[in-house]
């Protein structure tokens, strides 16, 4: 627990710091943050200059430094493409989404495929969670932005493959990192996290613990959380070539509250409020997730690499709603291989990549009501028990071709089959009352393809254009939840399918400057469309088809020895092409914008760290969104909004330890916007506020290498 003398200790370890310490030189040699040579986003190590597709990769400076590692919407900032809209409420999840596709989500992450050490988060329907991240042990994250199903299969929008810290050590690394902030308008609520990293040498490898918690008082009622993750990581050589990586994550939040969304008049009136149905129904979840995995690896003289890797998973969720008590019992398992080789035709250099994905998710899925005596306990009666099982299999290959040392054809070919099955076992018939057999199985099976072609006018530029198919399927719950309020699957839902196209460039313009530019459009069949008839279940349908169009810009530039400045736009034009539907009256959306997505997203970056301070740096961040509709019928939008965070440090050593306090100020000058929105909620309930000033303190600590 944080002490309210907590603030006192922080304030002596930033004015007592000897003189003896020495500040960390910055790195005046480098400009700004180029890519990595190779990326492994694309299933094998490939150059990026040889990618014809837009990828993005995050250091882990950018990451956690002096940040409070809430949620990946404070890592991806400087992402174009990307928009994490963060509902500050930790039983829901941020909302992410990547040109569009994943914006539907009213929880988890919907249309975009996660991984963490090559390790899926993603589950066979589509539906991923990040309960066992830890953020502040990130290495790097590589976002791939545009049509991924050729590659992973299940996903429209991207794909964000998380690395946690490679240790390379010579005896023993410790780290630690405590931070603790308040929100200044509620002095009553405060927020601490504090994490440790162990690693030690094993044999030619090594192995690290890492266990953080994060004690969550946020500023909104109803919206405390209790975060405790443990990661352990081994990585072994075997033999010549051969390597051992073995990851086990565990996750465990007993308590994360559901401050739920807000109408208008409420949002007004106090925008830290809570509905009285949450704080009736004590609305929220507590989850244990536990995952391990085992991945083995051949690289090849020439070249070639081959990785097997098996995982399993299981979770266990108990999701108190305003309408139904969810008890949820996970296990997904699977496997993933997958091998590149050189295969020359004639006298080109040729590279072919072929593999096999396989996951199996297990489901036992209970609803219940509300006692009438106590409307937060549970009754005995079940509204919903049902088995439900998916089974995904995916063998894809792709081809890399040079037909020059500029020129590079990228072609890959994925096939997925995609089956659920449910058994009801809630099945009985009384005089007044029956409940049928609603066992039954959906099959959803899609070819998608993707071809690009990448060339280099010269070493610090790429050009590249690409088209692909995507293939995204409705998840379990959104197949499970039917208007009708029967069991088994809704049988009218489809998977929707897109075809998107890209045009993009990427390098750098003398010593000063790093940029990447990207047009897309991607035209989608059966989008999958959320919508509540009483809040919070939500029920989805196909819209005939709709258009997403968009362009993205970042840029690194160094001003001056120290002084570095990054910029990251989206403009985002997504639109219904063909979409009518009737509830109590006919609709006709055609040509409306898509709910839930600014049009202008924009984030700076400015960042001081001159060799004149020693060890002293400061950085200041200025995001911008448009307003944007919240729901497909009818006018309400909310209001652009901008936010200030203003972080300060020293980085140093003394003694041979590692030291780096700081200072951060989330909102800096106390801008009341919505961060979040419910799109399609009913009775007006769209809004997720943001909070207000956020001051913060925190200290890193370092040993061993």
């Amino acid at each position: 627990m944080f002490l309210p003398g907590g603030w006192t200790i922080y304030a002596l370890a930033w004015g007592c710091v000897p003189l003896s310490l020495t500040a960390q030189e910055p790195d005046t040699t480098k400009p700004f943050t180029l890519p990595p040579a190779t990326v492994s986003v694309t299933r094998s190590e490939t150059p990026l200059t040889k990618v014809p597709l837009a990828i993005h990769t995050v250091d882990r400076a950018q990451i956690s430094r002096a940040k409070p590692t809430w949620g990946l919407d404070e890592a991806l900032a400087n992402v174009p493409g990307v928009f994490v809209a963060n509902r500050y409420n930790f039983s829901q999840d941020q909302r992410i989404s990547i040109r569009g596709f994943g914006a539907r989500s009213a929880f988890a992450v919907r249309g975009i495929k996660i991984l963490v050490d090559g390790i899926p988060q993603t589950l066979p329907d589509g539906q991923g969670q990040l309960t066992n991240l830890e953020l502040a042990e990130v290495d790097h994250i590589e976002v791939l932005r545009g049509s991924a199903s050729a590659l992973f299969g299940n996903a429209s929008g991207g794909v964000i493959s998380i690395w946690t810290n490679p240790q390379s050590i010579d005896d023993v690394r410790e780290d630690a990192r405590v931070v603790a902030g308040q929100f200044s308008e509620r002095s009553g609520r405060s927020w601490n996290k504090w994490q440790t990293t162990t690693g030690v040498r094993v044999g030619g490898g090594s192995a690290a613990l890492t266990v953080s918690r994060l004690d969550y008082k946020g500023e909104r009622d109803h919206s405390a959380a209790d975060q405790r993750v443990l990661n352990a990581r081994l990585r072994l050589p075997l033999a010549d070539g051969w390597s051992l990586a073995l990851v086990t994550d565990v996750g465990d939040n007993p308590r994360a509250d559901n401050p739920g969304s807000l109408t208008l008049a409420e949002l007004r009136a106090n925008p830290d409020q809570a509905p009285a149905l949450n704080l009736q129904r004590n609305a929220g979840k507590a989850v244990t997730q536990v995952q391990s995995g085992a991945t083995v690896r051949r690289a090849w003289a020439n070249g070639g690499e081959a990785a097997f890797t098996l995982f399993g998973l299981t979770r266990d969720l108990k999701n108190p709603i305003t309408t139904t008590y969810i008890d949820l019992d996970r296990i997904d398992y699977g496997a993933r291989a997958s091998v590149t080789y050189p295969a020359p035709l004639g006298s080109l250099v040729h590279r072919l990549t072929a593999g096999i994905d396989f996951q199996r998710l297990r489901d036992d899925r209970k609803n219940f009501a509300y006692t009438a005596s106590d409307p937060a306990k549970p009754d005995t009666v079940r509204t919903l028990d049902q088995l439900e099982h998916v089974t995904e299999i995916g063998p894809f290959v792709q081809s890399a071709l040079e037909l020059s040392p500029r020129t590079t054809l990228t072609a890959g070919l994925r096939y997925d089959w995609v089956k659920f099955g449910v058994q009801d076992h809630l099945i009985f018939a009384t005089p007044t009352d029956t409940n049928p057999d609603d066992s039954g199985a959906r099959l959803m099976r899609a070819l998608s393809g993707s071809f690009g072609i990448g060339v280099n006018p010269s070493s610090t530029v790429t050009v590249y254009a690409n088209v692909g198919s995507s293939f995204e399927t409705p998840t379990t719950t959104e197949l499970a939840n039917s208007p009708a309020g029967t069991g088994g699957f809704n049988t009218g839902l489809k998977p929707q399918q897109a075809w998107n196209y890209e045009i993009g460039t990427r390098g750098s313009a003398g010593q000063r400057v790093g940029y990447t530019v990207a047009v897309f459009q991607a035209d989608v069949r059966d989008a999958l469309i959320p919508y509540e008839i009483a809040a919070p279940r939500f029920y989805y349908r196909n819209a005939g088809s709709t258009r997403h169009r968009g362009m993205e810009v970042s840029a690194d530039l160094s001003i001056a020895p120290g002084m570095s400045l990054n910029v990251a736009w989206t403009y985002s034009d997504y639109r219904y092409r063909h979409y009518t539907f009737t509830d109590t009256i006919p609709h006709v959306l055609d040509g409306r914008a898509l709910p839930g997505i600014p049009k202008h997203w924009l984030n700076l970056f400015a960042r001081a760290h001159p060799a004149a301070l020693r060890g002293v740096w400061a950085e200041l961040q200025q995001s911008y969104s448009s307003g944007y509709v919240v729901s497909d019928t009818g006018s309400t939008t909310t209001s652009p909004w901008w936010a200030t965070s203003v972080r300060v440090g020293w980085e140093g050593k003394s003694g041979g330890m590692r030291l780096g306090p700081f200072l951060g100020i989330n909102n800096a000058f106390n801008h009341r916007y919505v961060s979040s929105v419910v799109i399609n909620a009913a009775r007006g309930r769209f809004y997720e506020p943001a909070p207000g000033r956020n001051v913060y303190l925190g200290l890193s600590v370092g040993a061993g290498r």
